[in-house]
Order: structure tokens, then C-alpha cells, then sequence
């Protein structure tokens, strides 16, 4: 039996602002700043003059998501943030990569 481990985190961003051009830029930036590369973004207006905001991002720990979190909700386009955290599970010594599997 294989063990797994813990080795990274998977973090989803919901984000509720006003629907402004440079809304998603600002919230984006603070990603950059870290050096998180989010793999999925999705952004979807609303009739009532706002966007809901979806961000994924791995490799992020629980507190820099909850800073994160936190200066996403200064900016003042931003209505609200929040946040989950879910560990991404690995197995000890091999690959998930369909690629790696079929060498192995």
C-alpha cells in the first residue's frame, strides 16, 4: 500500500466587486506579486452592476490566502472575498502525470 502526503494546497478565491474594467486586473496583481500563477480564472457579470470572481490557485499556504484574501477585500471595487483550502493529495514516490506513468 502507498502512502500519501500532503505536499501542496489548492486554494479557490470567490470574489463578489462592482463590474469595473480594471476590477480583475487589481485583484490579478496580487497574485503576480507573489508569484502565483492561478490555474483557473473565471469572471462573470451580473445584472445588477457586479462580477462574481473565481480564482484557483496551488501551491498557496493557509495564511498567505487568508493575507491574500484580506488585500483583495481593500480594494475598493471589492464587495467581499472568500476562501477555501484543500490539500492535494500525492502518492509517496510516484507520479500522477499520465505521461511519467506510461515510461514507468
Amino acid at each position: 500500500m502507498l502512502k500519501t502526503t500532503d505536499i501542496n494546497t489548492r486554494v479557490k478565491f470567490d470574489i463578489v466587486a462592482m463590474s469595473e474594467p480594471n476590477t480583475l486586473l487589481r485583484i490579478l496583481e496580487y497574485f503576480a506579486l507573489i508569484g502565483a500563477t492561478p490555474s483557473n480564472v473565471k469572471a462573470d457579470a451580473t445584472s445588477d452592476g457586479t462580477q462574481t470572481i473565481s480564482i484557483i490557485v496551488e501551491g498557496v499556504s493557509e495564511q498567505r490566502a487568508y493575507i491574500l484574501a484580506g488585500k483583495i477585500n481593500e480594494i475598493f471595487t471589492v464587495n467581499s472575498t472568500s476562501y477555501a483550502v484543500e490539500p492535494i493529495k500525492t502518492l509517496v514516490g510516484k507520479t500522477n502525470h499520465p505521461d511519467m506513468l506510461m515510461c514507468a
